[in-house]
């Protein structure tokens, strides 16, 4: 039974008593209708909201060097950006660097530097490890570039 309707007239209204009332007729039983089992089929949607960053990645070589103290030691490493975000970057080198290193990022071309950490295990490639690194606060000026807008889509173009 579906109701598309329900239209009250003020004379059938009455006042609230303090007893509860009895209700007039029993309260229905719903049983529910058999039901094919639902199978969960992946949408644009919950696949970019899985994918979803805090701002847009941009393809982006430039050249790096990352600053880090390994074992006590001061190290200097050649490194290559893959992608660049506001928020950091994941570079391509020749080494590994653990969870959690800290690591200052130097730009190729201007020399500027920003601190950083390795938030998650790099990826092993054939070019070499890509290292994803994180400022430790958002720097979007630090590529030199303009970042398209957060709620920008490849398929708006």
């Amino acid at each position: 039974m579906k109701i598309t309707s329900l239209i009250l007239s003020t004379n059938s209204v009455k006042p609230i008593s303090k007893q509860p009332a009895k209700p007039a007729v029993a309260p229905a039983k719903i049983i529910p209708a058999p039901q094919k089992p639902v199978q969960a089929v992946p949408s644009k949607l919950a696949a970019a909201d899985k994918d979803r960053r805090r701002g847009q990645r941009v393809l982006l070589r430039i050249r790096a060097n990352i600053h880090v103290a390994l074992q006590g030691h001061a190290t200097t490493f050649d490194a290559a950006t893959l992608s660049v975000t506001p928020h950091g970057a994941v570079v391509v080198m020749k080494q590994n660097l653990p969870v959690e290193t800290r690591l200052v990022l130097e730009h190729g071309g201007t020399k500027q530097c920003v601190a950083c950490k390795v938030p998650r295990a790099a990826r092993e490639t054939p070019e070499g490890f890509q290292v994803p690194v994180e400022f430790d606060s958002p720097a979007p000026g630090f590529w030199k570039i303009d970042f398209p807008p957060s709620d920008w889509r490849p398929d708006d173009v």
